[in-house]
């Protein structure tokens, strides 16, 4: 009776989240199970699907973003310099700062190296480093076929994601995310010590560092509030116990927080994230617009988030960290579309977490379950996806440059360069990153940088484009001597019957209007 109570009073003080110290520990697994040949080949598949997928599509050819990035890169390289005004377009007397530059010199290098397959080599290499974040987040080796599963899931729901600062500050999430778990599994704070150093890659990479940062706040909250006496506990809600050092949460904070000043643009990025995150303009930017249910993943990504809250409620968590990770992510990603990755990964660890404390009663120290045989099934799937991209992907430029052409206006671009056409050149958003880098003699008249175009100008291209103001309303169109547009939007066919203007090219995607008595 008096060992039924003891059982009972230490249950109710771990919580249920939070394994015992002797029951659940003796049922622990052990990370040195035997690898057998179908777990290992499952793992090499798992990885390396997405990207001979993508030797075999070369999606990243469509990515309309990465080409700016390309042309910033190499002027970064050949002026060893940071930029700080708008570079290659007509609005170059406007301040712009590349937060995003140390993807750019990336971008740059990667081509100089590659040509045009740098853009499908950079997308398998970033698709094969998010299934391996992914893995480990739904509980690695310790619970290998479930874990193999959610990443299935994680991956499918992040494909329309292209070689771009975005995904790589995704699997940095992801990254921070499992090494905060793992501390809170483990109580092993060695791993507080790369936050730093991640946070100063990612600042030079992208701006959404500013989440890295949010998830950390949720952490050394979280933190904060287990350290709580129940006494003191207003709410009366009880709590696991932290493993956590609040000093070394709140130490990690403060090195993480110092190193995201460590670029060329120090405190810009912080204050220049929230205005462009709800700018107006955004309205008319599918990225940014909440999930329209009109495709499965969007259908697929709520039942996954659907399915996280319910792990967590049939645990009867008391995890503060995951509910408020979950709560956060799920807002953001309901919000705007693009951020959908977020809850994608947190929602991952969180079902990975419920199944390993279903199935196992302990958390996954994923981080250390490598064994050489692991190590190699990983090295195994890298030669794999070497192979492939060597055979499937052509090496000569002809080729990869006409599956281009079949998103962006190659042929157009080089009648302009044949036939030299009176500038100021206007030209189609989607496009402006492209012309940048493949008609560098034209400026262009606006491109997808952010916060370098005013919310004015920005707005004004779009309602003129839909056709809600006349085109004469949009300074940049009306000053314009060429306009190099889209075929079939409705504005590019309007101008087919503009007095004053007369088509002088055109192919399968794309039209070239110029001034009536230019030559």
């Amino acid at each position: 009776m008096v060992q039924a109570e003891n059982a009972a009073h230490q249950d109710s003080r771990f919580g249920a989240d939070a394994p015992a110290p002797t029951a659940l520990r003796d049922r622990e697994p052990d990370s040195s199970t035997p690898d057998n040949f179908p777990r290992l080949l499952a793992f090499l598949l798992l990885i390396s699907f997405a990207g001979v997928l993508e030797c075999l599509r070369l999606s990243a050819l469509r990515d309309a973003d990465f080409w700016w990035h390309l042309r910033v890169g190499d002027w970064i390289l050949a002026n060893r310099s940071w930029p700080t005004s708008g570079l290659f377009s007509q609005a170059s007397g406007n301040i712009w700062r590349d937060f995003q530059w140390g993807f750019d010199v990336i971008a740059a290098l990667t081509f100089r190296a590659l040509g045009f397959r740098a853009l499908p080599a950079l997308l398998i290499a970033l698709r094969a480093a998010f299934a391996v974040v992914s893995f480990l987040l739904a509980g690695g080796w310790r619970g290998f076929w479930g874990a193999c599963g959610l990443s299935v899931i994680g991956q499918f729901l992040v494909l329309p994601l292209g070689p771009g600062p975005a995904f790589v500050s995704l699997i940095f999430f992801g990254v921070e995310l499992l090494l905060l778990l793992e501390i809170r599994d483990s109580g092993n704070f060695r791993w507080l010590l790369a936050l730093p150093v991640l946070f100063f890659f990612w600042a030079n990479v992208d701006a959404n560092f500013i989440y890295g940062v949010a998830l950390l706040l949720l952490f050394v909250g979280a933190t904060w509030m287990e350290h709580r006496k129940a006494a003191g506990n207003p709410l009366g809600i009880e709590r696991a116990p932290a493993k956590v050092s609040l000093r070394m949460a709140l130490a990690t904070f403060a090195g993480c927080f110092f190193a995201i000043f460590l670029n060329p643009y120090g405190w810009h990025p912080l204050f220049s994230f929230l205005p462009g995150r709800f700018s107006l303009v955004n309205d008319y930017l599918p990225g940014f617009k909440a999930l329209g249910f009109r495709q499965p993943q969007d259908y697929l990504l709520m039942l996954v988030a659907m399915g996280a809250f319910f792990a967590l409620g049939l645990r009867r968590s008391r995890d503060l960290f995951q509910i408020a990770a979950l709560v956060a992510v799920s807002a953001l990603a309901f919000y705007s579309r693009q951020e959908s990755g977020f809850l994608v990964l947190v929602s991952v660890a969180v079902i990975g977490r419920s199944l390993m404390a279903a199935d196992r009663g302990a958390p996954s120290h994923a981080l250390s379950d490598w064994s050489p045989k692991r190590l190699g099934s990983l090295f195994g799937a890298a030669v794999l996806l070497l192979v492939v991209f060597w055979a499937r992907v052509p090496r000569d430029r002809q080729p990869l440059l006409a599956k281009i052409g079949e998103s962006f206006p190659v042929r157009a671009a080089d009648f302009l360069s044949r036939q030299r056409q009176p500038e100021p050149l206007f030209n189609s958003y989607a496009w402006g990153g492209f012309l940048m880098w493949y008609l560098p003699e034209y400026p262009v008249a606006i491109d997808a940088r952010p916060g370098l175009y005013s919310d004015d100008e920005r707005r004004a291209y779009f309602r003129a484009m839909n056709a809600d103001i006349p085109y004469r309303d949009c300074p940049s169109m009306n000053q314009a001597r060429t306009l190099l547009l889209e075929k079939g939007n409705v504005l590019a066919e309007a101008f087919r019957g503009v007095v004053g203007f007369q088509l002088i090219y055109e192919d399968d995607i794309s039209l070239v209007y110029g001034r009536a008595g230019d030559k």
